[in-house]
């Protein structure tokens, strides 16, 4: 909790509603947002907190078969920073680490979905059949 933030009380624990649960998971997912554009050979993502990632369209098969095979949260996480790291500079991986725990995933969300997205289209899929991110902005 913040210094700002008001310690409940046992009455505000049983006034508690399911609403009150929904909003408050709608609202805390909508500061984790990330939004991603296209750019020459990256996808670009903007972090809630202004910080800028970029990682690779051109993803080398083994980078990959790491992230699709990854079963914890924390191989997911690792994966991210190393390609990170590589791809864009031990700083934006290190920057990373200290955003909130939802903000890497939602990039690996985007992420694979661009990749996805992609290799659709490399397979003459209809770019119109995928599902389209409301967030995602292709710049020429």
């Amino acid at each position: 909790m913040t210094k700002n933030t008001v310690m409940p009380s046992a009455a505000d624990f049983e006034a508690w509603t399911q609403e009150d649960e929904e909003k408050a998971l709608e609202a805390s997912a909508e500061r984790m947002k990330v939004k991603h554009l296209i750019k020459d050979d990256g996808v670009w993502f903007l972090a809630p907190h202004g910080h800028i990632y970029k990682l690779p369209l051109n993803l080398s098969i083994d980078d990959f078969v790491r992230l699709s095979d990854l079963q914890s949260n924390t191989e997911q996480i690792q994966a991210l920073k190393d390609i990170l790291a590589a791809f864009a500079g031990e700083d934006a991986a290190n920057e990373l680490a200290k955003e909130p725990v939802m903000v890497p995933f939602n990039i690996l969300n985007d992420y694979g979905e661009v990749l996805s997205k992609i290799q659709g289209v490399e397979l003459g899929k209809s770019s119109a059949s995928a599902s389209s991110s409301k967030e995602t902005v292709a710049v020429e």
